[in-house]
């Protein structure tokens, strides 16, 4: 086979390889497919044995960090919420529409060191939520306060935990043509006593969970998978 002939296939395959990896590039945004997310509208001021007090809200990221924050988010939420114990729970909501490369939901594991807190300790705990165990993430942190915490992170209408199984949903979707959207539900208390900030974030989390709207309640804490 002369080079002219080789280079020519070679040429070709380029040119076959490059259109069906264009073909395969999901590009449908899956939030078009669903009603907006409206934050505040959605998640209830008042739950169970919760209610919202007005004050100073912890924030998601560093402040100085807000050009990164508007650029990854579509929508962001802090409350400070107590019982009738007067006990203060810190809900802290991140939403995205595009999960595509580049606009990755951040986890607590990199954010709260970015604010002067140590991880000292983290571990899994499945809650009860819409029916299936949600995988959530506890952390106990240190830094300019004790702050335990517990989080879980939905993309498209499944919940997951840790790197492989988000990556392998989000082919999932891509397979589809689908660029999912994600959202990730912080609960933190400002508490010396890990277990005891544990037992009620995880009252209070399932407490929010049941009183979301039923037509978005999947897009919060994900689904049973069929």
């Amino acid at each position: 086979m002369n080079y002219t002939i080789r280079n020519g296939i070679l040429a070709a395959l380029m040119v076959a390889a490059a259109g069906v990896a264009w073909a395969l590039t999901p590009r449908a945004l899956l939030a078009d497919e669903s009603a907006p997310i409206q934050l505040d509208a959605m998640v209830p001021v008042k739950f169970g044995d919760w209610t919202e007090i007005k004050t100073t809200p912890a924030t998601i990221v560093d402040p100085g960090r807000a050009r990164e924050v508007d650029r990854i988010y579509t929508a962001t939420l802090s409350r400070v919420y107590i019982n009738s114990q007067n006990y203060p729970i810190m809900l802290s909501i991140a939403y995205g529409r595009d999960q595509s490369d580049g606009f990755q939901l951040h986890q607590p594991e990199v954010c709260y060191p970015a604010q002067g807190f140590s991880v000292l300790e983290s571990s899994r705990a499945p809650l009860q939520m819409n029916g299936y165990g949600v995988p959530t993430t506890r952390l106990s942190t240190r830094g300019p306060r004790n702050e335990p915490l517990t989080y879980w992170t939905v993309v498209g209408q499944q919940a997951y935990q840790g790197g492989v199984s988000k990556k392998l949903n989000e082919m999932r979707y891509g397979m589809t043509g689908k660029i999912p959207d994600g959202m990730l539900v912080r609960v933190s208390s400002v508490d010396p006593d890990p277990a005891r900030a544990y037992a009620l974030q995880a009252e209070f989390a399932t407490q929010m969970a049941a009183a979301l709207p039923d037509a978005v309640r999947s897009r919060f804490v994900g689904a049973a998978v069929q």
